[in-house]
């Protein structure tokens, strides 16, 4: 009896899975000695716990555990209200109670000196905390309450505060910790509740004060107005009599001269004044029953015809 033929061994059959494998190998490989540094980050190699190399962002090389360890930092700026006396009372020159927050602007800068000094951020943290209480009370006690909180924006100091609070942290907490102290804000300014209630009581009076101060001031205006007012009023009374009586002086003269020649014609003077008051009588559609002996329509009779008559 024959033996059956044995199968063919198909080429190739593993191909895949040796390929599969390598891949595997090749990210475990990638994983052990190779490391990724983001953008906003930045990191320590440790070579047999000694700092040996500062990494910038990108794909770096490094020996496996235990040999090198990767301490990665995130270097982005970030704000700390401090931990120490936030918002607690502080005294102004002028022995002024008021309370203010700060807040400043930080980042990890330098690696290895943070990394020697505080064993974990918060370390670093306190310390800037107290740092932050200390120049506060310093700076502060160098200004008058009307330099920090005034409605005169010159009489201010804010600036110049900020700008010696930072210089009193910034270095400090950099040679001690490696922080970058870039800023330092006012976050909240304002006085204790006793010392709220007596301000408000202070511009009440001074609002008050002003107040009245207005007050006579319009009534000093408003006396000179009426003083001005007046003198004018009689400056033109005066005016006008005068212009009244001169106006009267000329129609007396002029009448004057007219009298001048009715003197000399007195009868003729009469007549004509006879005449008008006629005319005023007689304007309109009128039925009158008069004796001609009264005046003055005894210029109808024949005694002041033939006067007329003559004059003619």
């Amino acid at each position: 009896m024959k033996d059956a033929p044995k199968p063919e061994k198909k080429k190739g059959y593993y191909l895949p899975t040796i390929l599969l494998g390598i891949i595997v190998a090749a990210i475990f490989l990638l994983a052990i000695f190779t490391y990724q540094v983001p953008a906003t980050e930045r990191a320590l190699v440790l070579t047999m716990g000694k700092i040996t190399k500062e990494a910038e962002p990108g794909l770096h090389l490094r020996l496996p555990l235990p040999f090198q360890q990767v301490i990665r930092y995130d270097i982005r700026k970030r704000p700390y209200d401090g931990n120490i006396g936030h918002l607690e009372e502080t005294t102004t020159r002028d022995q002024k109670q008021v309370v203010i927050g700060l807040n400043v602007i930080y980042r990890i800068k330098d690696l290895k000196r943070f990394k020697e000094a505080a064993p974990k951020l918060e370390t670093a943290l306190g310390y800037l905390g107290g740092r932050m209480r200390t120049a506060k009370a310093a700076v502060i006690g160098k200004y008058d309450y009307d330099q920090l909180i005034n409605t005169d924006p010159n009489l201010m100091k804010i600036e110049q505060m900020r700008a010696e609070i930072l210089e009193m942290i910034a270095p400090d907490v950099m040679e001690k910790y490696g922080l970058e102290v870039s800023d330092v804000l006012f976050s909240s300014i304002g006085v204790p509740e006793k010392t709220a209630t007596a301000i408000a009581s202070r511009m009440k009076q001074e609002r008050e004060t002003e107040a009245a101060r207005k007050r006579d001031e319009g009534k000093t205006k408003a006396e000179e107005i009426r003083t001005l007012a007046n003198t004018e009023k009689s400056k033109m009374i005066t005016q006008a009599q005068a212009k009244a009586k001169a106006l009267m002086a000329e129609g007396d003269a002029e009448a004057a001269s007219y009298y001048a020649v009715f003197t000399k014609e007195p009868e003729l003077a009469t007549f004509l004044r006879k005449l008008q008051a006629m005319k005023k009588i007689l304007s309109s559609k009128s039925t009158l029953i008069l004796s001609t002996e009264s005046a003055p329509f005894d210029v109808l009779n024949g005694t002041s015809a033939s006067f007329a008559s003559e004059k003619k």
